[in-house]
């Protein structure tokens, strides 16, 4: 294998920083108490009011409202100032890209670090309607009488057959929320005349025309095609795409081919103008977007203004360069994770590969036919919660409950190395564990199951004088997966992210990459939207805009088995093996229908994922887990876990500020806490001040119905190496790397 890491970095990365600097948490929370006209002057900045008014409409109207006097109940107005406080922490720490809280910007690898971003002023941002808005929108506009006789209509993407019927999924939404639905139907003549006419696109008069002979009347022909799009056999053109133009775009490009509908196109062009008028500015009046409510309410499609607007911020930069010597040190952290981290045995996709093998063996059949839940096998194998019966439908028998949980733990000699550093931490009261280079030297590097690109997550630091990196490996199938919904507001994003497909595309020339076009919910195609990125495409539940011949259909695709290890999906029309993607991040697992989890999944078969450094099952066993270095890498933050009991005299003193203050610095000195800590619930994290009571009151508020909670230490402390103008931010960095040896082969 030899020393050299095969994976080399691409020329750019990609910056992540919130709104306000850190510096300006530090002085908000400097006094002991925050006080009420202090958390008015903050909402009253007009940058600040807006951020928080596209995170919660709500909230902006509840703020308001105390501002004028409208809310004196005290406990109401400390609810409402701990809610305040979250959001001031969140846009003043935490980097990740939501609203105007934080944006991203692209950067280049120089000699030195140096990086200087602009006054909030000069940022750039990017405002489209709301998805779960525009989705309704769409169907509304296929109602109307007039625009339904002139739009095209095609087969719903989820058609498959099987025996003399096909099946599809039918989505309902109640109370706001989506369900899918397997339906059957019987594959007549009629039906299949119908749906052969609609694959290219066809008018219902069209349609219904192709079935009018001696038995069938116009009437009775042009009712049952309506039928078929009442029951979702039939889409319009209307149907979102999740890759290509943005949705509103979509719905312009279908309009302006229609006739009668320049009231609907002069609206929405009036609409489309506001929105980029409000991207001249960061700090609009909240007015501004009840102006944009108020002209889309004449479309009389419900709106809600917690749905109705998504933002990108692109931050401004005087520069943005990193120094390259950091590839070296993450290519070193990489060295490091690819000897800890092992290759997952078994997973979903190892457990369908078993049954489907066992099944059919080294047949090749249909991916429809496959997963399909009553003839095929389904997907999930063996979920582990309850036992699911597909024959009645929502009912789960729940496995009954032993006196004590039991619990499997994957043990490796890692493990045994990380409770001996942890016990030797224990013992000399250390905050940090050092890893060496020697601790590991015995152990070979595999660089052959890693994705064939992938993004590197890191957080340039200073502490005690000292750069630091605190390095976060990757996850993925993909270098492209947290780049993708960030391209249509950012010229310079869409090219790396491009640069990263199309790199993709040369290492697997002999195979079809494929970007699976998919929309689970129309809230979550805020998430899913991206530009085309991919030559091809598989649609399902949702429209390809790439050319037919660039479109793999669900009935196209079969899967096999190949040598018993490698699941092999294929595209009949092409005689490819096709690579599924997704270029997002979204969380795909939860609540997926079959079809889209399998090729969700497929796109990590036989590759680590991910590789970054975790306790395992240790952290399960341990109070403290302390920090974790790597040479100049901070692996892991120190991490508390804590129990209830822990903070009992904390909540009995709440109201008592001397005696808070007591027991805080006790409960610190006990488990040697530092100032201040992140509350982290998973993926997100929230920046807690341990000198400030009026943070602290929010923390109790956040946990005290918790038997127990996880704290972080809060890296980002001292002057790190991003600025705004005098004052410091808080950073995290994304470097993304391809493997230069599968390029050159």
């Amino acid at each position: 294998m030899g020393n050299r890491i095969p994976y080399k970095n691409f020329s750019s990365y990609v910056l992540r920083s919130p709104l306000l600097t850190f510096d300006f948490y530090k002085q908000i929370t400097a006094k002991e108490h925050i006080s009420d006209e202090q958390f008015k002057g903050f909402c009253s900045d007009v940058r600040v009011k807006e951020a928080i008014f596209l995170a919660s409409p709500a909230l902006s109207n509840a703020i308001n409202r105390w501002i004028n006097g409208e809310i004196e109940n005290v406990k109401d107005v400390d609810k409402l100032k701990f809610s305040i406080l979250k959001y001031l922490s969140r846009m003043s720490s935490r980097c990740t890209p939501f609203g105007l809280f934080a944006g991203c910007s692209i950067g280049t690898f120089s000699d030195e670090t140096n990086i200087s971003l602009n006054s909030i002023e000069d940022h750039k941002r990017h405002t489209r309607l709301d998805m779960n808005y525009l989705v309704a929108l769409s169907q509304d506009l296929t109602k109307i009488e007039h625009v339904k006789k002139q739009l095209l209509f095609f087969p719903n993407t989820s058609i498959y057959k099987i025996a003399n019927q096909l099946r599809y999924i039918e989505y309902k939404y109640i109370k706001g929320k989506r369900y899918h639905y397997i339906i059957s139907v019987d594959h007549t003549s009629y039906l299949d005349q119908v749906l052969t006419l609609a694959k290219t696109g066809a008018k219902l008069k069209d349609l219904a025309n192709v079935l009018v002979c001696k038995e069938v009347t116009e009437d009775e022909a042009y009712g049952y095609v309506e039928q078929l799009v009442s029951n979702q056999l039939l889409v319009s053109e209307f149907e979102p795409s999740v890759s290509g133009p943005e949705f509103l775009d979509q719905i312009f490009s279908v309009l302006s081919k229609l006739e009668n509908v320049e009231t609907i196109i002069q609206k929405l062009n009036t609409i489309r103008n506001q929105l980029k008028t409000i991207d001249n500015t960061l700090g609009n009046d909240t007015k501004t977007y009840q102006e944009v409510i108020a002209l889309l309410n004449d479309f009389e499609t419900d709106t809600n203004p917690k749905f109705m607007f998504q933002t990108d911020m692109i931050l401004g930069r005087k520069t943005n360069t990193l120094d390259k010597n950091i590839i070296r040190d993450i290519q070193n952290g990489l060295r490091l994770l690819n000897k800890i981290n092992a290759k997952k045995r078994t997973s979903s996709l190892t457990k369908f590969r078993d049954a489907f093998y066992e099944r059919f063996e080294e047949n090749e059949v249909p991916l429809s036919q496959a997963l399909d839940t009553e003839i095929g096998l389904g997907y999930k194998q063996n979920q582990g919660h309850g036992d699911i019966n597909p024959l009645v439908d929502n009912l789960v028998l729940e496995s009954k409950k032993t006196k004590y949980n039991v619990r499997e733990i994957k043990w490796s000699p890692i493990h045994d190395f990380l409770q001996k550093k942890l016990i030797e931490a224990y013992q000399n009261n250390a905050f940090t564990i050092t890893i060496s280079k020697r601790d590991f030297e015995n152990i070979e590097e595999n660089w052959d199951d890693l994705p064939d690109t992938f993004s590197c997550m890191i957080e340039i630091l200073e502490i005690e004088g000292k750069q630091k990196i605190k390095f976060d490996g990757y996850g993925g199938s993909s270098a492209a997966n947290l780049l993708g919904r960030f391209c249509h507001g950012d010229k310079e994003m869409k090219q790396l992210v491009q640069e990263i497909s199309d790199v993709e595309s040369k290492i697997n020339s002999n195979k079809i990459i494929a970007e699976i076009v998919h929309l689970p919910e129309s809230r979550v195609g805020n998430i899913l939207m991206r530009p085309n990125l991919r030559e091809y495409e598989i649609p399902y539940l949702a429209k390809s805009l790439r050319p037919e011949q660039f479109q793999l259909p669900i009935d196209d695709l079969m899967i096999s088995i190949k040598n018993n290890t490698d699941i092999v999906l294929r595209s009949k029309t092409h005689n490819k093996e096709v690579i599924p993607r997704l270029s997002n991040a979204h969380n795909y697992s939860h609540n997926s229908l079959p079809i889209y989890h399998f090729l969700c999944d497929l796109q990590t078969q036989q590759i680590r994922s991910e590789m970054w450094f975790d306790y395992g099952p240790l952290s399960e066993n341990y109070e403290f887990l302390p920090r974790v270095e790597y040479n100049n890498l901070i692996l892991h933050e120190a991490t508390w876990y804590i129990k209830k009991n822990r903070i009992d005299t904390l909540l009995k003193n709440e109201n008592d500020d001397d005696k808070l203050k007591e027991a805080v610095n006790q409960l610190r000195f006990k488990l040697n806490i530092p100032k201040y800590v992140l509350l982290a619930d998973g993926d997100n994290q929230l920046l807690v001040n341990f000198e400030n009571l009026t943070s602290v009151k929010m923390l109790l508020n956040l946990v005290n119905k918790r038997t127990e909670f996880q704290l972080k230490e809060f890296l980002s402390v001292n002057n790190n190496r991003v600025k705004q103008d005098t004052q410091y931010c808080t950073n995290q960095i994304i470097v993304s790397f391809y493997n230069e040896r599968k390029l050159k082969k």
